[in-house]
């Protein structure tokens, strides 16, 4: 099964603090639909190793709200072996690796998982957060498919390499060209076009959710709660939206393939698929592996 798959129900993932035993509870009692349990930015230098060392205990407070766990670790290397071990021993469903930059970066993060748990679920989120990242996007999307399910845009960081600001003017042909990577290699796309971190404008929010969402991200993660609620209402599929796709999926099946009309338009294979994409995202059709 392609990794992609394992994360295509989810329009939205919560940055928590590892550690941070209050913002974890309060992740676990809302259930949010997924957590990523921050080890990079959001922990000092100096509180590394103790996060680290707390992974599990943080993990096994979260199980009993959120369905799915995900843990950003750190990079360079010599951070982020063992973080990966120990996100491995704790049982996250997804390792998010931050500033990746060529695909052997995908290549040995999953030779590691495959050797860590050589059956187990872990899949592989790439942040994009540099130049160079941007510039190898389309080989890494294409590496380990069967490890790495989604690429996403790391605006901030990328915005102060390039020496600009993350606006959604600045950000969206490099949302595009990620989002173009991403399908070439089978993989989620997850952003928007600008900054992750407005909370106070919820209207420009919503206006830049809606611009990824016409582009084709299939998800955005949030750094504050304040957030979730615009991105579910604008990412996850209305009940319209879902009895429109079952229609046209029915209608397929009744007419053998062939084109038809539905609802005073037209009906044909590229409508059909983008119908039984969105079953599969729900949970609501099995993938076509």
């Amino acid at each position: 099964m392609r990794a992609a798959l394992r994360l295509s129900p989810m329009t939205s993932a919560l940055f928590v603090p590892a550690g941070n035993t209050k913002l974890l509870d309060s992740a676990s009692a809302k259930r949010v639909p997924a957590v990523i349990v921050d080890l990079e930015d959001a922990i000092p230098p100096q509180e590394k190793e103790r996060a680290r060392l707390g992974l599990a205990a943080d993990i096994a407070r979260l199980r009993a709200g959120i369905g799915h766990i995900w843990v950003r670790i750190n990079k360079p290397w010599m951070l982020l072996f063992p973080d990966l071990e120990a996100a491995v021993a704790a049982g996250a469903d997804a390792i998010m690796v931050p500033k990746v930059e060529r695909e052997s970066d995908v290549r040995i993060v999953a030779e590691i998982l495959d050797a860590l748990s050589p059956s187990g679920p872990q899949v592989i989120v790439s942040q994009i957060e540099s130049s160079l990242g941007l510039l190898s996007m389309p080989r890494i999307a294409q590496t380990r498919p069967d490890r790495h399910a989604a690429l996403m845009l790391g605006p901030e960081d990328l915005a102060l390499e390039l020496g600009a600001v993350s606006t959604p003017e600045v950000m969206t042909a490099h949302a595009q060209s990620l989002i173009t990577a991403a399908r070439s290699g089978g993989l989620m796309a997850i952003g928007s076009p600008g900054s992750i971190a407005e909370i106070t404008d919820m209207e420009s929010y919503k206006r830049q959710l809606e611009a990824g969402k016409r582009m084709g991200f299939d998800a955005v993660v949030a750094i504050h709660p304040k957030q979730l609620g615009a991105i579910d209402a604008i990412f996850r599929p209305s009940d319209a939206q879902i009895a429109e796709a079952r229609a046209v999926v029915q209608g397929d099946r009744d007419n053998k393939g062939r084109p038809f009309t539905l609802a005073g338009r037209m009906v044909d294979a590229p409508i059909v698929a983008r119908a039984r994409k969105l079953l599969v995202r729900c949970g609501q059709l099995a993938p076509e592996i």
